[in-house]
Order: C-alpha cells, then sequence, then structure tokens
C-alpha cells in the first residue's frame, strides 16, 4: 500500500514555518508489485528497532538472476503533487563488503546508483551485532502528481564472497529538505505510526508478535484423513524430537498407477476459525527434487494449489524426509472445508509414485518460524519435551503408536490371529504347564530360533517384567536360539571399536542364558563414516580396514561362548537396500576376512553367510542384485571360507528352486549347511507348523528361526505374524510353535507319505528311540504365504485318513488341544490345519523321498504371493 499526504498548508498560516515536510510518501518494501527477490522476512522488535511494518524484502542468493532485469522489486506509487523530491531508502548498507548496491530507477529515467552511499542513519532492524538496516539518500528526482513506476535492483553481488545480498524495509519521497534520518524504522511520523501506538492496537507485544506470524490458524496432521487410498500411515519419531509431527506420516511409495482419475488422495475435514485470506504451508517430501513426486492441495471446490518444481523453504527434518513448502494462499469463510492433497505424478528419477506427508498449516498470519523439525504452530502443536513427559521416555512413545496403528488394522487385515483375552489367557495357561528346557542341551537333529528378541522389540530397561515373561513362555514353547543384530557395529557405537556400547547386547544375553537360549549373531554394518554408501548398510572402505578387525578381534572372543552362529551381514543379495554401494567381490573379502580373524582366535562356530532373498529369482539380476550377486561373490571366493548359507521364507512349495539354487551353489561344500534365518507365515497361525515340517524334512534346513516376536508395525506395514501380540501376550501362534517343538525337535524324517489325495504327510522317528514316533499331515491346496500381501483362496474339503489300530498314543492339533479317537479303528478328519498323531510304530503308506515330493510339486493349491522384500 501507498501512503501519501497532500502537500500542507503554507508554514505561514499555521505558524509552522521551517518545519513542514512538504509533500510526501511512503512506501513499503514487502508491498512489491512485481519482484524475484527471495521474499519476505519479519523484522520485529521489542524495543521498537525492528522493521516499518515489521517486515522487510529479503535477497540471500549465492546465485545470480536468472532474470535480464537483475534481482528487482517493481513498485506502482501515488505522488500527491509535482516537484523535486528527495530519495530516502532503508537498506542494508550498500557501500559496505557485506551487502550489494542498488540501483533505484524511476519510469524510463536514468538509475541512481547507490555503490558509495553509506548509512546516514545509525543501525537497525535485527538485534546487535547483527543490524542490516541504514537509511541513505542516494540523489532526488523531478516527478509530476500522478501514478510512476519505481524499480529497486541488485545488479551484481556483494564484494566478500560473491552472494547477492540485500534487506529492504522501504523507501519515502518528500519535498522538504533537511531530512533527519532516525535510528530506526520512522522517517515519516505522519505516515507510519509511532511503536507504543503498534503495541497499543496489538494489546501486547507478544500479541503483537503472536498475530503476526500466526494469526488465525489450523493444523492438521496428515495421518488425520477422512479417507484415502495412499498406502498408510507410517511411524516417523527421531530421540531429538525431529521426526514427524505426532511421530507419525502419510505415505505413498508405490510403482503402481492409482485407480480412477483422482490420483493418490487424502481427504480431510477441518473447521476454519474466522474469515480471511489463509497462507497454506505444507510439510512434504521435496517436490522440487527428483526423488519424490509433487502434490496438490485443493480447498473446497477452488482450484488446486501444485507444489511442483517448488523446494523446501526450510532445512529438512524426519530423517532427510521432510520440509516446508508453501503452495499458495486461499480465501476460506469461518466454519466447515473440505481439503484434498493428491498425488498424481511419479517422481523424475524413476516410474513411481512417492511422497511423505507431516501435515498442513493455514495462517492469516504471514511468517511463521519456519522450524527444522514439525513444529511449525507453537499455539496447535506440543513441544517435543511435553510428548516425552506424557508418554514416559521415547521407547515408550513409540510402543503406544505402534499400538494405536496395530490395533486399528489387525482384526480386519488378519481375523485368523483371533487376537483377544481369552486367547491371551488360554495360550499363558497352556505354556506355563510346560516345563523348563533341560540345562543339559543334549544335541537335537533340529533347532528352533525366533528373531526379535531384540530392540526394537527388547530394550534394557524398557518394560522388565514383560521382556522376562516373554523369554520365560519361548523358552517354554522350546526355543534354542535367538537371532540378534545387536553386534553389528553401528549398533554398538558410532566410533572406533574402543568406544563400544555393549548394554543392550548383555541384556539380551543375559535372559538367554538364564532360560537356555543360544543365538545366531548377526555382524558387519560399520557406521557410515568408515563405509562405501554412506549409510550403516553398507561395508567398510580399505582404509578402514584395521578397524573392521579390531571390531572383529573385539566381539568374536567376547560373545562366541553364546554362539550358535556367526552370520556375516543381512540379505546382501539385495544390495541397493542391505549393501549399498558395495560389490559382490567386497562381500567375498570381508567373509574371507571374517575366516582369517575366527582362525587366529580358534574359534569354530559356524559361519554363514549372504542371508538371502533377492536370490529366490532371476528377476532382480538385470541390476546385479539377487543371483548374479550370490553368483559373483562364490566364485570371488566366499564359498570357500563359509560354513554354510542362510536364506529367508523359504517354505512355500513355490520357493524350491530358491532352495535348489543354494544347494547347487557350492556342491559338497558351503551348500551342505542351509539355515533359515527369517520365516514366517502370514495365513492361518496352524501354518507356523507347516513351515518347520517344511523347512526341517523337505528341504534339510539345520535350524529355523522364527520372524518375529512380537506383533508390530514395521515402515508402515502391519506385521501381524508375532508370536506375541502388540500387549507381549502369547498369541494362539505360540501355540502352534510349541506343537512343532514337541513333534520335531527329538525326531528325523524317515519317510514321506500320500495317505490320500493332496495330503502332505511326514513320518517321523526318534532317532534313540524308535518307538517314539509322531506323524504330521495337512491337506494342501489352500493359501500358501509367508508375506502379508497376498489373496485368500478358498480351503479344500478334508478328507479321512486311518493308521493302524492299536499304534496311537494321543493326536495333537495346532492349538494343543487333543481330538478324540478310536483306538481300535484310529481315523482322522485331515485338513489345511495340521494335525500331529504320536505313535509308537509308523503307519506303512507308500514312502516317498523329498526329493521326489519336490518333483511332483504336490501342493498344487499354492497362493501366488511373493515375500515382503527389502523396500516392500
Amino acid at each position: 500500500m501507498t501512503l501519501s499526504a497532500k502537500t500542507l498548508l503554507a508554514g505561514a498560516l499555521l505558524g509552522l514555518a521551517g518545519l513542514l515536510p512538504g509533500a510526501e510518501l511512503w512506501q513499503e518494501a514487502e508491498h512489491y508489485a512485481r519482484t524475484n527477490w527471495d521474499g519476505v522476512a519479519l523484522f520485529l522488535q521489542p524495543d521498537g528497532k525492528g522493521a516499518s511494518n515489521h517486515r522487510v524484502l529479503k535477497l540471500y542468493n549465492g546465485k545470480a538472476p536468472a532474470d535480464s532485469d537483475d534481482y528487482f522489486a517493481e513498485y506502482e506509487i501515488e505522488v500527491p503533487e509535482d516537484g523535486e523530491y528527495h530519495v530516502w531508502a532503508s537498506l542494508s548498507d550498500p557501500a559496505s563488503n557485506w551487502a550489494s548496491p542498488v540501483k533505484i530507477q524511476f519510469d524510463g529515467l536514468p538509475q541512481i546508483d547507490t555503490s558509495g552511499c553509506r548509512w546516514k542513519s545509525g543501525a537497525y532492524g535485527l538485534p546487535h551485532p547483527n543490524r542490516v538496516l541504514g537509511w541513505i539518500n542516494p540523489g532526488s528526482v523531478k516527478l509530476t502528481k500522478g501514478r510512476h513506476k519505481v524499480v529497486f535492483r541488485v545488479f551484481e553481488p556483494r564484494r566478500s564472497d560473491r552472494k547477492f545480498i540485500s534487506y529492504f524495509d522501504g523507501f519515502y519521497l518528500t519535498t522538504a529538505a533537511g531530512v533527519r534520518p532516525p535510528a530506526s524504522y520512522r522517517i515519516a511520523p505522519n505516515l507510519q505510526p509511532a511503536w507504543r501506538d503498534v503495541v497499543k492496537r496489538a494489546g501486547s507485544y507478544k500479541q503483537l508478535a503472536d498475530s503476526l506470524k500466526y494469526g488465525s490458524e489450523v493444523w492438521r496432521e496428515a495421518e488425520d484423513y477422512v479417507r484415502t487410498n495412499w498406502g498408510g500411515k507410517v511411524l516417523l519419531a527421531r530421540e531429538d524430537g525431529k521426526g514427524a509431527s505426532g511421530s507419525q506420516i502419510l505415505r505413498v511409495y508405490t510403482g503402481k498407477a492409482p485407480e480412477g482419475t483422482d490420483g493418490y488422495f487424502a481427504e480431510y475435514r477441518i473447521t476454519v476459525p474466522e474469515d480471511g485470506e489463509y497462507h497454506v504451508w505444507l510439510s512434504i517430501s521435496d517436490p522440487g527434487s527428483a526423488w519424490a513426486s509433487p502434490v496438490r492441495i485443493r480447498f473446497d471446490g477452488q482450484p488446486e494449489l501444485d507444489t511442483a518444481g517448488m523446494r523446501w523453504k526450510s532445512r529438512p527434518y524426519g530423517n532427510g524426509q521432510l520440509g516446508w513448502v508453501t503452495p499458495g494462499k486461499v480465501k476460506l469463510t469461518k466454519g466447515e472445508h473440505q481439503v484434498t492433497v493428491r498425488v498424481t505424478d511419479m517422481r523424475r528419477m524413476s516410474k513411481q509414485y512417492i511422497c511423505f506427508f507431516d501435515g498442513f498449516y493455514l495462517c492469516t498470519g504471514e511468517f511463521p518460524t519456519l522450524p527444522d523439525n514439525y513444529r511449525i504452530a507453537p499455539n496447535l502443536q506440543p513441544e517435543w519435551k511435553e510428548v516425552l513427559e506424557r508418554a514416559g521416555s521415547f521407547r515408550l512413545h513409540l510402543y503406544e503408536l505402534e499400538k494405536q496403528q496395530f490395533k486399528a488394522v489387525v482384526d480386519t487385515l488378519a481375523p485368523t490371529e483371533q487376537i483377544s483375552d481369552a486367547n491371551a489367557e488360554l495360550a499363558e495357561k497352556r505354556l506355563m504347564a510346560r516345563p523348563l528346557p533341560d540345562p543339559a542341551g543334549r544335541k537335537r537333529p533340529h533347532r528352533f530360533g525366533v528373531h526379535g528378541m531384540e530392540k526394537p522389540f527388547v530394550l534394557a530397561g524398557v518394560m522388565p517384567k514383560e521382556t522376562e515373561r516373554a523369554f520365560e513362555l519361548l523358552a517354554r514353547a522350546g526355543v534354542d536360539t535367538l537371532r540378534t543384530a545387536e553386534l553389528c557395529w553401528h549398533r554398538l557405537g558410532n566410533d572406533a571399536p574402543p568406544k563400544f556400547d555393549f548394554t543392550e547386547i548383555d541384556y539380551q544375553v543375559r535372559f538367554a542364558q538364564k532360560y537356555g537360549m543360544n543365538f545366531m549373531f548377526t555382524i558387519g554394518y560399520p557406521p557410515g563414516k568408515f563405509n562405501f554408501g554412506g549409510h550403516h548398510l553398507s561395508t567398510f572402505r580399505p582404509e578402514h580396514e584395521k578397524l573392521f578387525r579390531e571390531y572383529l578381534r573385539i566381539i568374536l572372543p567376547k560373545y562366541d561362548r553364546y554362539a550358535q552362529y556367526w552370520e556375516y551381514c543381512n540379505e546382501v543379495d539385495a544390495p541397493q537396500v542391505w549393501w549399498r554401494k558395495a560389490t559382490a567381490r567386497e562381500y567375498a573379502r570381508d567373509c574371507r576376512i571374517v575366516r582369517d580373524e575366527m582362525k587366529k582366535l580358534g574359534i569354530r562356530t559356524p559361519l554363514l553367510g549372504v542371508s538371502a532373498t533377492y536370490s529366490r529369482t532371476d528377476r532382480h539380476d538385470p541390476k546385479g542384485e539377487g543371483r548374479a550377486f550370490t553368483r559373483t561373490a562364490a566364485a570371488a571366493g566366499m564359498a570357500d571360507v563359509l560354513d554354510g548359507y542362510s536364506l529367508h521364507y523359504t517354505w512355500p512349495l513355490k520357493q524350491q528352486p530358491f532352495v535348489e539354487f543354494f544347494r547347487d551353489l557350492t556342491p559338497g561344500g558351503a551348500s551342505r549347511l542351509l539355515v533359515n534365518s527369517e520365516e514366517a507365515g502370514y495365513t492361518h497361525p496352524s501354518d507356523v507348523i507347516k513351515l518347520f515340517a517344511r523347512d526341517f524334512y523337505l528341504y534339510g534346513m539345520e535350524s529355523v528361526y522364527y520372524y518375529v516376536s512380537r506383533d508390530w508395525i514395521e515402515a508402515g506395514n502391519p506385521i501381524y505374524s508375532g508370536l506375541f501380540d502388540i500387549d507381549w501376550r502369547p498369541k494362539l501362534r505360540l501355540l502352534s510353535f510349541a506343537a512343532a517343538v514337541d513333534a520335531m525337535k527329538t525326531r528325523e524324517l524317515a519317510a514321506m507319505a500320500e495317505p490320500a489325495p493332496g495330503v502332505e504327510a511326514y513320518l517321523l522317528r526318534n532317532p534313540e528311540n524308535p518307538a517314539d514316533c509322531a506323524v504330521v499331515l495337512w491337506k494342501n491346496g489352500g493359501d500358501e504365504a509367508h508375506g502379508s500381501r497376498f489373496t485368500r483362496t478358498a480351503a479344500p474339503a478334508p478328507v479321512q485318513v486311518a493308521f493302524p489300530a492299536g499304534t496311537i498314543v494321543k493326536a495333537v492339533d495346532w492349538k494343543l488341544d487333543e481330538p478324540a479317537f478310536t483306538p481300535a479303528a484310529p481315523v482322522f478328519e485331515i485338513g489345511v490345519q495340521p494335525l500331529i498323531v504320536y505313535c509308537d510304530r509308523l503307519p506303512e503308506w507308500t514312502p516317498i523321498t523329498p526329493e521326489e515330493w519336490q518333483k511332483t510339486r504336490h501342493a498344487v493349491g499354492v497362493n501366488t504371493s511373493e515375500a515382503n522384500l527389502p523396500g516392500q
């Protein structure tokens, strides 16, 4: 807005000769007609030494202007009278080294150059020593009454470092001579209010500051939608408070095109407190970058505001995934409104729709302080310390959020889990009736493992009673061994080995020892500052080999007495995810180093490698992943130093080629020992029995580690395969686990059989007692899936299977119930849920070998889903 006053009456009439300002005009710098400067900033000070109207136009840019007009700010003014006007401008010091000079042009007249001008007043604007404004008087200009165009141009960088820097508060034109500029904004008392009047009108300085920053406000969390087709809520929390607002985001992360014409949308209902023009702020992934998709936001039926091409106006937060952008303003009336946020375009770097969204903020104030965290609206969003105080700790805060997310979906997503108070009580009662493990620990054919009794599930000092009870129940269910990554270098600390912190691993070891368990220790992965990828999921750069060997010499002897296996790294055949910017040859190099250090220390515990997942098919090989990676590593020497390979998710029959690939990789060498270090079934809980039977007897695994100990949320995906529910209560799955242990831990395979069409039967015998037999059997044709993304199919009709008279000791189903039978003529109904029949003599069914079974592929009803692979 242009403020002006007519030429006052003659001084003689008023008795004010010599004091009259003549004709004058004041223009706020931020009230431009056009500009390519960076934008407007708030310069507000309690002592009144801030900017006029509390705002400045700011230029702070290291790049030369793209525009041929330099960096410009253009104004349209209304001159009150003809006359010669003295030009006063409040700018950063144009003659200094730290600020750029400015040229001023009125209409088409020659430009006024401020290059040699120094301030004629004291500095003001920001607190000492950073005050950046002062008054200059570069000349005068003759103007006629009426409209004129004025342009302020920054035409060259400052001298100190070639950046274009200028702060601009406004300009004052007056026909009066002898103006004495103040060390404050108020050069024109007739046109600019006194500071005390400004504060009085606002009520107080704080009220003034808040109204300028915020005004009327609305904040909405992205995850608090009414309707959406985005991928879902994802936890994004950091202990330093630089995670997402509410510690959750809404995320779309897919290569699949959205159905319909609305793109990926999230719809909200908001209540606007007052009529007004609201500035729109979004916390989203960087829309102008190549790695993220832009978003559009629409209010009711108004035109959309588009973020395409915009870059963050703040520093990033939320692990670098989030920042603040403002796509524009919207006029809204008091009351209810509908808001829709849409992703319609793929990101530029690949054919994927990717966006992270924390929330949106509306305010009638112009200058919210843009933080490098979630809290843009202090009046509406709690401080991080308040969040932690309410939760009790950061870990408990995360745990509560997990529970909220999980419980909201689990009954719909996985009704067969049957999570309830009654079932938790049933499971605990039955498990507590079982004995604790035999401390003698005699050798058994198979070892039953669990992955997940580590962080984030188990943390020293967090929920200690629940943690110990979980260890005890696992022991009573028959768990022998636990897989943990707590000895990975980056988990022990981000520095060199002498500063390692063993608190978490020692906490786990204490409970494991108490309940007769040992460990598969996953090791490797130094902190980012030591490795190729700049991220802890990679390997060390060559100059850090000495530190890597020191790390091994510390952990190997310290924990080998607790080890069942040492596993070097995780899923390295997915190098874009788990072995970043490193090669298969470097993996082989590392395996040789680990073996070398083990030999020096006299350690004979088996060393396993690959921890494979992408090797299940050839489809990843074009990027040098999957089987291509594994073959290269084997040829480079990996197979010569490993004792065996660990695989992930193998039990469905469609995974036979995956297991066969590793059996054939190094015949007679490391391929002799296969271990499944992550195995799960997301179909019926009774499939826990199937997965152990297949892995142990069909595929010849020595040990199987079930994934996972407790239900949780992983990267937004509900993981409902836990042996415990989200509240650390035992699930029916743990009874199925115990049933598998009872049948298989001490028994070897005598033969397979098909006693009725479609029935898969494992005939088992205890090698130390031939009369101690068991038959594990079920009918195929239903779901077989280890990933949570599958389409359920109809179960086949059950069949009747007869056993020899007088041989049956008892039968046990997946919940440890004992179905009735007639000893003289035992017949059992066999469906998709396994049954275990204990007997003193195996039935004389036609035997078949595992190799023959795999060739015939009897499980014709195999579900077509894949495992959840890294990055999914």
